[in-house]
């Protein structure tokens, strides 16, 4: 794990990268930003997490780090210990917590609850969506105050220019850097259900609405049909082993 701190005093704000290893374009923002050697004006810690999985380019060693938290320092995984080590370094933090994905271009923010500081955190993302994950038990934001961003599809150099600009804004928003920045007005979606079952062709779109009795995904010449209308959500054909992704409901705006 890479830590950098910049500014002074103590850090109030995190940025977190690379929980995946082959989720790069976090730690290529990271980068890229501090190359530029601002004038910080609030401290920030950055931290690139699972290095020893992004020298192998796997998405993890043992366990998937963002459901290992809060860690075991004497744990049988490298995920859980490395937890241990890592949450200790944000949890005092608001936290923005950078990723890509294999089922959408465009970025969107993840929540794990949603009250003031989450909101705020959100729409300093300028993600044009927020997706409310109470649903889903374990990852990092559960943890801590903070919000995930899936900035685009894994490996591409649209995702490495996402996850730039949200961190960009993120900073500016946060009053961290002197920077351009617009805080977002967010549609707000909330998770209700996971669609399990692995080697299925998703057929729909990621957050476009799949009304009750539409087909959505197939497997061997199996439809797959919508019980009741939702909002696809990290659904794609490769995306997971044994699941094909997770199921919403629309709020409104944030």
């Amino acid at each position: 794990m890479h830590v950098e701190t910049v500014g002074d005093g103590t850090p109030e704000l995190a940025v977190v990268a690379c929980l995946h290893g082959n989720e790069l374009c976090g730690k290529t923002a990271v980068e890229r930003v501090l190359a530029e050697n601002h004038n910080f004006r609030r401290p920030v810690r950055f931290v690139v997490a699972n290095e020893e999985a992004i020298e192998k380019n796997v998405r993890s060693i043992d366990e998937d780090l963002n459901r290992a938290f809060p860690g075991d320092s004497d744990g049988k995984t490298h995920e859980s210990r490395l937890a241990a080590e890592l949450l200790p370094q944000v949890r005092d933090c608001s936290v923005l917590d950078l990723h890509s994905t294999r089922s959408h271009p465009e970025p969107f923010a993840l929540v794990a609850q949603v009250n003031e500081q989450t909101k705020r955190l959100a729409r300093a993302t300028g993600a044009p969506r927020v997706v409310d994950v109470s649903y889903i038990a374990g990852g990092l934001i559960d943890y801590v105050d903070g919000v995930a961003v899936e900035c685009g599809l894994r490996g591409s150099e649209r995702a490495d220019r996402n996850a730039e600009r949200v961190l960009r804004n993120f900073l500016g928003e946060m009053g961290a850097v002197d920077t351009l920045s617009d805080a977002g007005d967010p549609e707000l979606y909330r998770i209700f259900a996971v669609v399990e079952g692995g080697d299925y062709e998703f057929v729909g779109e990621n957050f476009v609405r799949v009304e009750a009795g539409e087909t959505f995904a197939r497997k061997n010449g199996e439809e797959r049909r919508a019980e009741r209308a939702f909002y696809p959500v990290l659904m794609s054909t490769d995306g997971y082993e044994d699941i094909l992704g997770f199921q919403a409901e629309r709020v409104g705006k944030l």
